[in-house]
């Protein structure tokens, strides 16, 4: 007899049979001589035991999606390995997977390469957006694979654009020069670009910012930290030369209250715009965290308070951020305009 391992009322169960995995569940009952019998549907085959369970809902007739569609794979994945996603991660995938809403309703084994290509080339030209579509594709494949609905997972063969970002490499005092004198209120994207830098910020979470978060009394940012437990529980203290434009991003927040309301494929799209319009080099959003960093060192920091601005936790013995005092923080980044650095040298 396999082991079994049982879900919720409703849910299904999955029962393990020698080397594969068999997904049941019950559709209905009737009475018998007195007695409850159930109505049960099953497919067995599975290779894991996530796949299994993966295809519960399918099994169950809890999508509108036929089984074999990319819809239904979808579906089945968002019941199952979704949830153990970070929230960073499920907001990136639910964006890319609406980027393949052409092939939803596709039969996964009546597809083409070509059209899979297509599709991808039409909806993002940037790298890291398009690197989501591929990942997101591949779940859904890996699921009908599991299912033996195809034998091949045609995400491997996606020719993605090319990944030409220079991870690590910050701005020069020149390029923040630059941006300082072109910054004017109303301009988000610039101001948002300097408030990564003077925050140490990393993208993911400047465009999960909204107006809650920040408390302009205190000057700090709370609960939009990514990654680690060190950054999601680290308040981000801000220098008082970035206060008018944290209140300029404030004001023209989006409905919602989200201050930097755009995806963020669009948001890639208009940074490198807006660095192209002022002459500044190529570099990928994440430089900017990296500038931080670069201009606390300039600046003869105590390494103790920059691993505190930028939320590392390697160097960290105590990782009590919650009721850290951040004014030691925010006196550091405020040495960190560019003019500042260079009255220190």
């Amino acid at each position: 007899m396999g082991n079994v391992k049982h879900r919720g009322n409703g849910q299904g169960t999955v029962i393990r049979r020698g080397k594969t995995f068999t997904a049941i569940v019950t559709v209905g009952r009737y009475t018998e001589n007195g007695k409850t019998k159930y109505i049960r549907k099953s497919k067995g085959g599975f290779r894991t035991r996530s796949a299994a369970l993966a295809f519960l809902p399918v099994l169950a007739g809890k999508t509108d999606s036929a089984p074999n569609t990319f819809q239904a794979m979808w579906d089945a994945y968002l019941a199952g390995p979704y949830k153990k996603l970070g929230g960073s991660k499920q907001v990136a995938y639910d964006i890319a997977a609406k980027r393949w809403k052409t092939i939803m309703s596709q039969p996964v084994d009546d597809i083409t390469i070509k059209e899979l290509q297509s599709t991808l080339d039409k909806e993002t030209k940037t790298y890291y957006p398009a690197k989501d579509m591929q990942s997101t594709l591949s779940h859904m494949f890996k699921i009908a694979m599991a299912q033996k609905l195809t034998a091949v997972n045609l995400s491997r063969f996606l020719v993605l654009p090319e990944n030409n970002e220079k991870e690590g490499e910050p701005f020069v005092e020149t390029e923040l020069h630059k941006m300082w004198a072109a910054w004017s209120p109303g301009d988000m994207v610039l101001g948002s670009i300097l408030l990564m830098i003077y925050t140490g910020m990393m993208p993911g979470e400047m465009l999960r910012l909204y107006v809650c978060n920040v408390d302009q009394e205190a000057m700090e940012i709370t609960d939009i930290g990514l990654k680690t437990a060190v950054r999601r529980e680290a308040p981000i203290p801000y220098p008082h030369f970035l206060a008018p434009i944290i209140d300029d991003l404030i004001l023209h927040a989006g409905k919602k209250g989200k201050m930097v309301p755009v995806q963020k494929d669009n948001y890639y799209t208009r940074y490198y715009a807006k660095l192209a319009e002022l002459g500044i080099r190529k570099l990928p959003p994440y430089s900017c965290r990296h500038t931080t960093g670069t201009a606390l060192a300039k600046g003869n920091i105590a390494p103790a308070t920059i691993q505190k601005a930028m939320r590392h936790a390697k160097l960290e013995t105590q990782k009590r951020y919650t009721h850290m005092d951040t004014s030691d923080v925010r006196a550091a980044l405020d040495i960190t305009k560019p003019d500042q650095v260079a009255k220190q040298g």
